[in-house]
This record gives C-alpha cells, structure tokens and sequence, in this order.
C-alpha cells in the first residue's frame, strides 16, 4: 500500500514534499534560535558580582554587554551609591569613564567594552581610605538584592 501511495506521486511532487519538509525544519530551527535570542536580549542585565582587589573594585554584569549599555550600566552600579554627583564623562572609541564624587572623595568608574571589563578606582591616592567604604556600600546593597 505504501508503494502504491509512491507509485502515484511524481518526481517533482516528491520533490516538492521534501522542500516542504526542509524548509519547514529551517523554519523551526529559525524559532528556536529566535526564541532564545528574544530570551537573552530582553534579560535586564543585572550586577552578577562585585569585588574588591588592589585598591580597585570590579563589576561583573549577568550578560555580555555592548557599548550603547554602558549608560544602563552605570546608572545601575551608581544607584546604589547615594548622594553621589557625576562632575564628568569622557567617551572613547570603546571605553568610557564617569568621574564622579562621593563622601568628599573622587571616583572613576570604568568601562572598557571589548574586554567586557567593569572597575571603579580613586581620582587621587588622598581618596585611597575611602574606596574601601565604597565597596562595602556596593557589596552590602548587591547581598541585599540576592
């Protein structure tokens, strides 16, 4: 029976029944791929993690970040430290720095795109005491958000 439902389809019908079935297998492969990209790029990106070495602190972000997030991303490391004041930003091809002050001392935090680096450093060794405290106000509101 099955020879027979063969017997009766011609070359190009056949033909056309397996494009149908290729293409509907690229289409579902097109899906899926698609579905996980929306996934991935409509995740808020979030701090993963915070550290402190060397007098510097370090952020690393939940997702791969590109340049255009930079703002996101330092308004989301920045509202965690209140009553800051940005006094500038100084933009480059593929890094971007935010001076900014808090507690009577001067920051920078950095952000360096190609290689996904995050850090934050003191304007001046005068300041060097107080990123510490800085940290700890980082470190404290990240725990809190887990």
């Amino acid at each position: 029976m099955l020879i027979d439902l063969f017997s009766e389809i011609s070359i190009s019908d056949y033909h056309q029944i397996l494009t149908i079935k290729y293409l509907n297998s690229i289409n579902l492969i097109l899906f899926i791929i698609i579905q996980f990209l929306t996934e991935i790029l409509m995740r808020p990106i979030a701090i993963q993690s915070i550290n402190y070495r060397d007098m510097q602190i370090t952020a690393l972000f939940n997702q791969h970040w590109f340049q255009e997030d930079i703002v996101e991303l330092h308004q989301l490391l920045l509202s965690k430290i209140p009553e800051y004041r940005v006094k500038e930003v100084t933009q480059g091809a593929d890094r971007e720095d935010i001076r900014f002050q808090w507690r009577e001392a001067e920051f920078i935090l950095h952000f360096d795109y190609y290689s996904q680096s995050c850090w934050l450093s003191v304007q001046d060794e005068i300041n060097v005491l107080k990123i510490q405290s800085l940290f700890n106000l980082l470190k404290k509101s990240q725990s809190s958000h887990v």
